[in-house]
């Protein structure tokens, strides 16, 4: 008959040996880190405000507002408009963007990506000066935001290369964004 300690041992080891069966160790090794809305606002404010000039108005967008919603996994960002139009003065309106994150596993930066304009408004203006307008912004912020780095990881937080790394998941969870980052 063994020991009781020999059986516990045993015990541990056979578990042991289950979960890394189970979970292999590319699953174990992720690395996570949270984000909050004020570093990416701050982030934001270094690139704003954006301008763009076209023969139909000078398009200024100023400050953006992140919007980080529960179990969401794409930020927001509401930002103000300001079209100069020729001939009809200044017109203000708002920009909604829907916007994912990128991350760069040469250099272990994460950037804003893929950013989609969920909704613009702005009143007293033509809809034909409204679908323009949209393409413009949209031309501007898929130019922009992506050269926004928000934050960038180190091989010693990883304790692997970072050129081995990807993003695994982002998701928004309590008023932060959650992001893990594990091995290919």
């Amino acid at each position: 008959m063994k020991s009781p300690a020999r059986q516990g041992f045993r015990l541990i080891y056979l578990l042991f040996i289950g979960l890394v069966l189970l979970f292999p160790a590319k699953v174990l090794a992720a690395y996570s880190f949270t984000v909050d809305s004020a570093r990416i606002q701050s982030a934001l404010l270094m690139y704003f405000p954006l301008r763009e000039y076209s023969a139909a108005a000078r398009l200024t967008l100023s400050e953006p507002a992140v919007i980080l919603r529960q179990a969401a996994d794409k930020l927001q960002l509401d930002i103000p408009v300001v079209a100069s139009i020729p001939g009809e003065g200044r017109k203000r309106g708002q920009v909604v963007v829907d916007v994912g994150l990128h991350y760069k596993p040469s250099t272990g930066e994460l950037f804003l990506g893929d950013p989609i304009i969920r909704d613009f408004e702005m009143k007293d203006i033509a809809d034909e000066s409204r679908k323009t307008f949209r393409a413009s912004l949209s031309d501007v912020l898929i130019k922009t935001l992506p050269l926004v780095r928000i934050h960038r990881v180190s091989e010693q937080d990883l304790n692997h290369s970072l050129s081995m790394s990807e993003m695994k998941s982002m998701h928004v969870e309590d008023g932060r964004v959650r992001v893990s980052i594990g091995f290919d």
